[in-house]
């Protein structure tokens, strides 16, 4: 599992699985032979098998992370003719490499559009070169918007050669509960609420729905007669100095930055209370009237494909589904 880029006044590391990282090895194994090679989609029967691959190529990750993300990704509702949990390469039916993938329906001003989010890879080291096989099939949904949320730094190169754009530069580390702007307004957990879809539309009602069986913190924030999702992971960093580590939250979805500042008393007093005084937010610039820091360059994520994602909305990646 690599390791985010530290940020300066606390270091930033995001408890969810990190993608594309293939570990160098010591020494670059002989080339396999291509024969007996086949790369298809993983099946129920497979997870112990792929548990394994995983646990191997993220050590700081064990078997009961990967089992519960896996198990989130059985259980929840995929989209037809996309795989459910993503491909296996086999060598004479031996599983040597794993390619995770997410695939969700995301709603638009355009319409329902196809997302995946591009997540942990791992090859055997005597089979790394014939993992780019994973790769070509995992993008082969020419109509889906593939995303990747956390690159390691040493494939940058790689998914930019692979046609990827980066769409978010950095992280905004913000503190709400600073905010002078108003807070007034109520704050609904989703499991609280009866009829949320009296509240919020179909889509987003099932958003938080999702997410909460996910193991997030799914909100409803009614603020001047208007209701607005939000959906947050808890996190930790680690802070430069002390050496310890703190809890925050992550910021999962929202509808826009616009309803995250408009809201920002609400959330601020709500995380707060709960042990969480820093919000996490990927941003390309300082968020305007949010008290906080941005680091720009750190955690970047990047996009393929025909829609490109907005600030704010990490529903259905591995930032919502693995979590700490």
């Amino acid at each position: 599992m690599c390791r985010r880029e530290s940020i300066p006044a606390s270091t930033y590391e995001s408890a969810a699985v990190i993608a594309l990282e293939i570990p160098e090895p010591a020494t670059v194994p002989a080339a396999p032979p291509v024969s007996g090679v086949r790369c298809r989609q993983i099946g129920p029967s497979d997870l112990g098998a792929v548990t394994d691959l995983l646990t191997a190529g993220f050590p700081r990750r064990d078997r009961n992370y990967w089992l519960a993300g896996l198990h989130h990704l059985r259980d929840r509702s995929c989209p037809a003719d996309t795989p459910r949990y993503g491909y296996l390469l086999e060598h004479e039916n031996r599983p040597v490499g794993v390619l995770l993938l997410i695939f969700s329906f995301r709603a638009g001003a355009s319409g329902e559009t196809l997302r995946c989010n591009v997540s942990s890879w791992y090859v055997v080291p005597e089979f790394r070169n014939l993992a780019p096989l994973l790769v070509l099939q995992g993008l082969r949904q020419r109509q889906a918007t593939f995303i990747n949320t956390s690159p390691a730094d040493n494939t940058l190169t790689t998914i930019e050669a692979q046609g990827f754009r980066r769409f978010c530069n950095g992280v905004f580390v913000a503190a709400p509960i600073l905010t002078i702007r108003a807070s007034g307004g109520k704050v609904l957990r989703f499991a609280d609420t009866l009829r949320p879809q009296d509240l919020l539309p179909p889509s987003e009602t099932t958003l938080l729905r999702d997410h909460h069986a996910f193991g997030c913190i799914s909100l409803i924030l009614q603020v001047q007669g208007h209701s607005e999702p939000i959906v947050f992971r808890r996190r930790l960093i680690k802070h430069r100095f002390k050496r310890a580590w703190l809890p925050c939250a992550q910021l999962i979805y929202a509808r826009d930055m616009e309803s995250v500042v408009r809201c920002s008393g609400l959330i601020g007093r709500y995380l707060a209370l709960r042990g969480m005084p820093l919000l996490l937010i990927g941003a390309n610039q300082p968020i305007a009237d949010l008290p906080g820091r941005y680091y720009d360059d750190k955690s970047p994520m990047y996009y393929r494909g025909p829609n490109k994602p907005h600030l704010g909305d990490l529903a259905y990646t591995e930032d919502a589904l693995f979590g700490v």
